[in-house]
C-alpha cells in the first residue's frame, strides 16, 4: 500500500509544478484530488497514516462522502472546522495532519496539529478518520 501512496505523492507533487502552464491548468479545473496524512506521537505509535481522496467511487478513503461533504460544508480550511460534543482527555500526544492537492481544482497545501488523536478526530471528523 505504501507503494501507491508514493506513486500518488510523485504525480500530485507533478501536477504542482506544471500547475502553472496553460496544458496543466485545464486538465485540474474542477478536479478533486487531496493526499491527506496524518503523524502520531510516539504515546500513539508514530504512525503515518495517508490515503488518497478524490470524491469519486474508487478512491482510497474508507469514509469518502462524509469525508467530501466535510470539506463541502467547511472549506479547506483545517483551523475553520468545528468539533464534535465529544470528550476528550487532555493527554498531550500531538498529531499533525496534513492535505494537498486540489479541491474542486483549486490547489490546498494544509497542515495542522491536534494535541490528541480524539480532539483531531473531534474538529476534522470523516476527513482523517482512515
Amino acid at each position: 500500500m505504501s507503494g501507491r501512496i508514493c506513486a500518488f505523492v510523485a504525480l500530485f507533487v507533478s501536477l504542482f509544478a506544471f500547475a502553472g502552464t496553460a496544458q496543466a491548468a485545464p486538465a485540474a479545473r474542477g478536479t478533486t484530488a487531496l493526499v491527506l496524512t496524518a503523524q502520531y506521537s510516539e504515546f500513539d505509535g508514530g504512525a503515518l497514516k495517508a490515503t488518497v481522496l478524490t470524491c469519486e467511487r474508487g478512491d482510497q478513503h474508507p469514509r469518502r462522502a462524509l469525508a467530501c461533504a466535510t470539506l463541502a460544508s467547511a472549506g479547506t480550511d483545517l483551523q475553520a472546522l468545528r468539533a464534535d460534543d465529544r470528550a476528550c482527555t487532555f493527554h498531550y500526544a500531538p498529531v499533525e495532519v496534513a492535505m494537498f492537492g486540489f479541491w474542486r481544482g483549486e490547489p490546498v497545501n494544509e497542515v495542522h496539529t491536534y494535541p490528541n488523536s480524539c480532539v483531531m478526530l473531534a474538529h476534522t471528523g470523516a476527513l482523517f478518520d482512515f
